[in-house]
C-alpha cells in the first residue's frame, strides 16, 4: 500500500513538473478588430514592434489588457513598464489596482507602496495605500496614508470620484484628524501679506483681444486720443497692433470678481393725460391711473354700535340695498 502511494505521488509530480508554465499573452487570442478597445490594443502592439522598450506603451497596453480581465497579462505588462522606468509611479499604482480587483491586499500594499514612494505627490495612490492597509486591519497606517491623500481635497472621499470610498469605515476619522492642517491651508491666501499685493492680477494688464478684422492700423494721435496709461503692472495697458494690414489689437479690462449689474427695469409706458395726486406734489407721468386689479369690491357697511350700553336708543337700519343686489 506505501508503495502504491509512493508511485502515485511521484507520478503526480512528474505531471506537474512536465506541464508549462502559466500562459503568456493569452489576450491576443480574443482580440477583435472591430471593437474599439481592441483596436487600440492592436495599435499599441504594432508600435511596439517598433519601439519593444518604451515603458509608457507597457503601461498602457497592461490598463487595456485589465479591461479585460486577463490579469496575468496585465501584471506582466506592468513589471515590464515598471522595471523599464524606474521613477514613474503610474505602473506600480496600476498593478495594484489590478491586486486589488483580485482581492491580494497584501500585493496591492507593496505595489501602491512602491507607486508613492516613486512619486510622493501620487495622491491617488496615497489613498489606495490607506485602503489596503485599512483592508488588512491597520487601521492607524491606514489614516496615516488617508491623510497624506488630502494634502490637496478631499474630494478621493467622495463616491462619485472615487468608488472604494464607499468600503471605508474611517473616513470621519481621517477627516477629523486632518482638520487643523487643511483649515490652515484653505485660510493660508486670506491671510497672507504679500509685499507687492497685486502680484496675483497684475497679469492681466498684458491680456489682449486679437479681432481679425483688415485693414489699416490707425494710431492714438490719428483718432484724437492720448495713449493708453501703463498698467496696473508697470506695462503698457494696451500693445501695439503688428503692421500694417493686419489683426487690430486692443486691450482688455481684467477680469471682474463683483457681480454683473442687474438688468434695467423695464420702462412703463406714460398715460394718455398726464394725472394730479391729491396731495401737493405732482404725481410722475409713469405712475398708473388705476390698479393692475381692477377695482375693489364693494363692502357692505354694518350697523353703528351703540356707545352707551344704559341707553334705548335704537341703531339706525341699514341702507336699502342697491340696485341688482338681492
Amino acid at each position: 500500500m506505501t508503495l502504491a502511494r509512493s508511485v502515485r505521488s511521484a507520478a503526480i509530480l512528474v505531471l506537474l513538473l512536465a506541464l508549462p508554465a502559466a500562459a503568456k499573452d493569452v489576450y491576443k487570442a480574443f482580440l477583435d478588430p472591430a471593437n474599439p478597445q481592441h483596436r487600440a490594443t492592436l495599435e499599441i502592439l504594432s508600435r511596439l514592434d517598433q519601439t519593444p522598450n518604451d515603458a509608457s506603451l507597457h503601461n498602457d497596453l497592461g490598463c487595456l489588457i485589465a479591461r479585460d480581465g486577463f490579469w496575468r497579462d496585465a501584471l506582466r505588462e506592468f513589471e515590464t513598464a515598471q522595471n523599464l522606468d524606474k521613477k514613474d509611479g503610474r505602473a506600480p499604482y496600476n498593478a495594484g489596482l489590478v491586486q486589488t480587483t483580485r482581492g491580494d491586499w497584501g500585493s496591492a500594499r507593496s505595489a501602491f507602496k512602491t507607486a508613492v514612494d516613486r512619486d510622493p505627490g501620487n495622491w491617488p495612490a496615497w489613498w489606495m495605500l490607506g485602503f489596503a492597509e485599512e483592508k488588512l486591519g491597520y487601521a492607524d497606517a491606514a489614516t496615516q496614508a488617508y491623510a497624506r491623500s488630502l494634502r490637496v481635497d478631499t474630494s478621493l472621499f467622495d463616491v462619485k470620484r472615487n468608488p472604494y470610498a464607499l468600503q471605508s469605515r474611517l473616513k470621519a476619522r481621517v477627516l477629523l484628524e486632518t482638520f487643523d492642517a487643511r483649515f490652515a491651508r484653505a485660510a493660508l491666501p486670506s491671510t497672507e501679506q504679500l509685499a507687492q499685493p497685486d502680484v496675483l492680477t497684475s497679469f492681466q494688464a498684458g491680456r489682449v483681444a486679437v479681432a481679425a478684422a483688415p485693414g489699416p492700423v490707425v494710431s492714438d494721435d490719428a483718432r484724437g486720443r492720448t495713449a493708453a496709461p501703463a498698467g496696473p503692472g508697470g506695462g503698457p495697458a494696451a500693445i501695439a497692433a503688428p503692421a500694417a494690414g493686419g489683426a487690430v489689437v486692443t486691450s482688455v479690462p481684467p477680469v471682474s470678481s463683483s457681480r454683473p449689474a442687474p438688468p434695467p427695469a423695464p420702462v412703463v409706458s406714460a398715460p394718455a393725460a398726464p394725472a394730479r395726486s391729491s396731495g401737493l406734489e405732482e404725481a410722475p407721468p409713469w405712475f398708473p391711473q388705476t390698479s393692475p386689479a381692477g377695482p375693489a369690491p364693494a363692502k357692505t357697511p354694518r350697523p353703528a354700535t351703540n356707545p352707551d350700553p344704559g341707553s334705548t336708543t335704537t341703531p339706525a337700519p341699514p341702507p336699502p340695498p342697491g340696485p341688482g343686489v338681492g
